[in-house]
């Protein structure tokens, strides 16, 4: 694991007191790091945040360390991913969606792959889950709450996802709790449509700042020596020229672009009261956005798994007191 930290060096015997937040980037199936790192928490019993945002992916795998269902979002990404119900790029090209989130999400609601919502809302308790997405309408990030609706709930991870290349249509949500991050103003009516959260909130690292949070853990699904995502949105343009989609998509991109830079400078010069731990994996990442084998798939959650315990050693001193902290409220 790498971890990149940001000072300042909180006072150990002061840290029960520091917002924590946690921060899991999207990147499609290269979440599947992010599910071992998670995964290996979720075996240790730690959970210290007090704040918890995720964007498109990263957002269903804090949903599933919510729920407390260890190799969940591994079992998803490597299984339902991987299927010709889910991805098939042949659809785009005919004028349907490449990714069917509606067969996906389908998917969680019951049997073998039942996302356990009413664990997750009891496990978040009064704490604060935000799900970035981009509002089609006025091209903002927004910060969604499930506010303990699990039914919601599925819609919000559901919009988080919602790539417009990919799931053409977005996601009609009701506008309570669309707050936007840039100037507070509300969703204005019930017919907004919204799209995949990475577009406008890629890496949401001030927004938790500007939430109070001075202690903020981000996973990241890029190698420690990229700073850009550059390559993955060349492919996208590569298949919006193929298949003569509406240009408004490249704009798409920019912003996430735009945004996602933004992001890295904030990171790169944090303010002085804030430390941002970042956690990449060690080697890099096999993993696309779609299309990954089995193979790079297995090879990116033990990576997570390495890099979660690696976590854990670097952060002794908070594990302890988090533990005691738990024991005191068991009592």
């Amino acid at each position: 694991m790498k971890v990149i930290a940001s000072p300042p060096q909180i006072n150990p015997c002061e840290e029960s007191c520091v917002k924590m937040a946690l921060i899991a980037e999207g990147g499609g199936q290269r979440g599947i790091f992010t599910a071992g790192v998670l995964d290996a928490w979720l075996e240790n019993d730690f959970d210290p945040f007090d704040l918890f945002i995720g964007a498109s992916a990263g957002s269903q795998n804090i949903t599933s360390f919510l729920s407390r269902q260890k190799g969940y979002a591994k079992r998803l990404i490597g299984e339902l991913t991987r299927r010709n119900n889910f991805y098939k790029l042949g659809r785009g090209l005919a004028g349907g969606n490449v990714v069917d989130l509606d067969w996906y999400f389908d998917k969680t609601i019951q049997g073998s792959f039942a996302l356990d919502l009413t664990t997750a809302n009891k496990s978040l308790g009064q704490r604060e889950f935000l799900i970035s997405a981009t509002n089609s309408r006025d091209r903002q990030g927004y910060f969604l709450s499930p506010n303990g609706h699990t039914s919601h709930w599925r819609q919000l991870l559901k919009a988080s996802s919602a790539f417009p290349f990919l799931y053409k249509q977005g996601v009609k949500l009701a506008p309570r709790q669309a707050v936007s991050s840039k100037n507070k103003a509300k969703a204005s009516v019930d017919t907004d449509i919204y799209l995949d959260g990475g577009l406008a909130e890629p890496l949401p690292v001030r927004e938790s700042y500007h939430r109070g949070a001075k202690k903020i853990v981000v996973i990241r699904t890029v190698n420690a020596d990229v700073h850009t995502q550059a390559a993955w949105v060349r492919k996208l343009k590569s298949w919006i020229y193929v298949s003569g989609y509406c240009p408004k998509m490249i704009d798409y991109l920019v912003q996430h672009e735009q945004a996602y830079q933004k992001e890295l400078a904030f990171i790169t010069n944090p303010p002085e009261d804030v430390e941002i731990i970042q956690i990449f994996a060690e080697d890099n990442l096999q993993s696309k956005l779609l299309g990954s084998t089995d193979m790079d798939l297995q090879h990116d959650y033990r990576a997570g798994i390495t890099a979660g315990n690696a976590f854990l050693e670097t952060q002794k001193t908070f594990y302890a007191v988090n533990i005691l902290h738990n024991l005191s409220i068991i009592k």
